[in-house]
């Protein structure tokens, strides 16, 4: 029902309830509880409870507060659009995002989750996860989407030494991303940093250069993290 909320809102509770195919008074009723708890507002807008919880799951290990010189330096170094992924269940969700200065550029908003196996994002998220979870969070994310599985061309191994992925046109066929990871102190991959744009402008010469600059940035942002420890 919130998801229904989130996109074109519907013209009525009617239209509402057929939508999610439910009773009319069983929508009401959880309109009325979703309303009398604050997570919306009476005219169904995002209310204070929503926002709230919103803002803790974007404030992940700290990663989003400091994100913003990072995403500005590479955004100026590339013109290509920086965002930060983490794994949530069998997604991935955009926590920080600064869109690129080309007139063609990738579009996407801070929160919306993207299925974990598509994309370099996701590529990174899974390359360090032991075999048995990633192959079941590989399963779970293609069942809820039905997004079809795109083996990884370089293998898990090689992305873990090389230290970042690249994907192109496989989520659409006219965009291309690489990323890298962003660690804990742990060695644990706390979320995935990206670059995505038109894939003509991903060059052999242009990647290379946006995976040292990257890994550049991700250590960065490991060391503000840990500092805030």
């Amino acid at each position: 029902m919130l998801d229904a909320l989130a996109g074109d809102k519907p013209e009525s509770i009617s239209q509402l309830a057929n939508d999610l195919e439910l009773p009319r008074t069983t929508v009401h009723r959880i309109l009325q509880t979703l309303t009398a708890q604050e997570v919306l507002t009476p005219s169904l807008q995002p209310g204070p409870k929503l926002i709230y919880w919103a803002l803790a799951a974007l404030s992940v290990g700290g990663i989003r507060a400091a994100s913003g010189p990072v995403l500005h330096r590479l955004v100026e170094a590339f013109g290509e659009t920086a965002s930060i992924f983490v794994r949530s269940g069998s997604t991935r969700t955009c926590i920080a995002r600064l869109e690129g200065t080309e007139p063609i550029r990738h579009n996407l908003s801070v929160g919306m989750s993207i299925p974990l196996h598509v994309g370099s994002g996701g590529r990174v998220l899974l390359a360090w996860a032991a075999d048995d979870e990633r192959e079941r969070l590989i399963i779970d994310s293609r069942t809820a989407s039905k997004v079809p599985v795109v083996p990884p061309q370089e293998g898990w191994q090689a992305i873990r030494e090389q230290g970042w992925a690249i994907t192109l046109g496989e989520r659409d066929p006219v965009l291309a991303s690489i990323s890298v990871p962003i660690f804990e102190s742990n060695g644990r991959v706390a979320a995935a940093l990206s670059l995505s744009g038109p894939r003509m402008r991903f060059s052999n010469g242009r990647v290379m250069e946006m995976a040292a600059r990257l890994k550049t940035e991700a250590k960065i942002l490991e060391g503000q993290i840990e500092g805030d420890a």
